[in-house]
């Protein structure tokens, strides 16, 4: 059996290897000729999956390693009889801990205020807006959902409509899929609503990037200085708009769920759908490593050392951007500014590909916490983070 395998869906040949002849292939580039022969297709998000690429071939499963499904034409699959699976989740813990992380940064930066408990929105309340919604409630601050189709099913109790939230919230991070048309199109819904946020609000998008048009975001940007842009999708992609991440406070380069954990958990779960299918044993993914934090190395973007009678929620932003810090992340992508599109997309995706490892809190373990204020790691904790030798 032949296995057309995106070429960066990690572990990739570990994972499909003994369901036939593994053929990795750049998902980019990815035609109807690298389907001769194959009965088995495995992308990410940036190959579309249609009548076009499949028409005519052998395929009969196709796996995305990801959340999101809208690059599959799922009705088409179906009426072809082609078995078809995603990850749902995979990510979700990553993207989550990237929001927080670029609060933090944005806290540091003296842009945002942590410590007074801001009103936070979520919009789009899947998977991914789920895991963010708990993070930051467990960081004390109150919660508005968005999500209108998950009232429309579930009941009107629980969610908020758009207008409040951007009435109410000082935060706003959107988790929409790109949804073109039907009861709640989603395509270019936020270059008309930024306007009304509050000043000194945050917007954070880590969902599809046709949900901003970057014209819109562009030009909020620039008449709102207040504002705090953290961007981690685009549109175009990868071609992303150079003037946009300009503007951006904090942007990259689609990442926000590259944690290590969240790509082998997207593998996992294809693999494990595919196991299914073909009758094959289960295939376990290795563990990451431990990467330890050492409280009494966490600085203030002023240089000084976190003692137990720092500010704590100073604190947490250095612990949650020393766990992460997605401005490594923005820095990298800022180095393609000067470029041609055509060279910023090569560079776009030469950075997802060779992403460097990134780990979750829970694999971060945190020694020295008595150099911590007592909140700060009690907080912590609820977060994820533990203690380490």
């Amino acid at each position: 059996m032949r296995v057309v395998v995106d070429q960066n869906v990690p572990f990739g040949r570990e994972a499909f290897q003994d369901a036939g002849m593994v053929v990795p292939v750049p998902g980019r580039e990815l035609r109807r000729e690298h389907l001769r022969g194959c009965e088995v297709l495995i992308v990410r998000s940036i190959t579309r999956v249609d009548a076009k690429l499949l028409e005519g071939t052998s395929v009969r499963f196709v796996g995305t390693c990801t959340i999101g499904t809208d690059h599959l034409d799922i009705p088409w699959l179906e009426s072809e009889g082609i078995h078809w699976t995603a990850a749902p989740g995979c990510n979700a813990r990553s993207v989550a801990e990237w929001t927080l992380s670029a609060l933090a940064v944005g806290h540091l930066r003296g842009k945002l205020d942590l410590s007074r408990s801001p009103k936070a929105g979520v919009v789009g309340v899947g998977n991914v807006g789920s895991r963010v919604a708990s993070l930051l409630e467990t960081l004390g601050l109150e919660v508005l959902r968005n999500d209108p189709p998950r009232a429309r099913a579930e009941g009107a109790a629980g969610f908020a409509d758009l207008g409040k939230v951007l009435e109410t919230c000082s935060i706003v991070s959107s988790h929409l899929p790109s949804v073109p048309d039907g009861p709640w199109p989603t395509r270019n819904l936020w270059g008309q609503n930024l306007s009304k946020l509050a000043s000194g609000s945050a917007f954070l998008n880590s969902g599809r990037g046709t949900t901003a048009s970057s014209r819109d975001l562009l030009a909020a940007g620039r008449a709102r200085p207040d504002l705090f842009l953290a961007l981690d999708v685009f549109d175009p992609e990868p071609s992303f708009p150079a003037d946009l991440v300009d503007r951006a406070d904090l942007a990259t380069p689609h990442v926000a769920g590259y944690s290590v954990e969240g790509k082998v958990e997207g593998t996992r779960s294809v693999r494990e759908e595919l196991g299914a299918f073909l009758g094959l044993r289960s295939w376990t993914p290795p563990s990451p490593t431990l990467q330890p934090i050492d409280g009494a190395s966490l600085l203030l973007p002023e240089g000084q050392t976190i003692n137990p009678s720092t500010a704590p929620w100073d604190a947490l932003a250095s612990l949650l951007v020393a766990a992460y810090d997605p401005v490594l992340d923005d820095a990298r992508l800022r180095t393609l500014l000067p470029r041609t599109p055509a060279e910023r997309g090569t560079g776009f995706d030469r950075l997802r590909k060779e992403y460097p490892d990134r780990v979750e809190w829970r694999h971060r373990p945190v020694r020295n916490v008595r150099q911590l204020p007592a909140e700060t790691w009690e907080i912590a904790q609820r977060l994820g983070f533990r203690e380490g030798k």
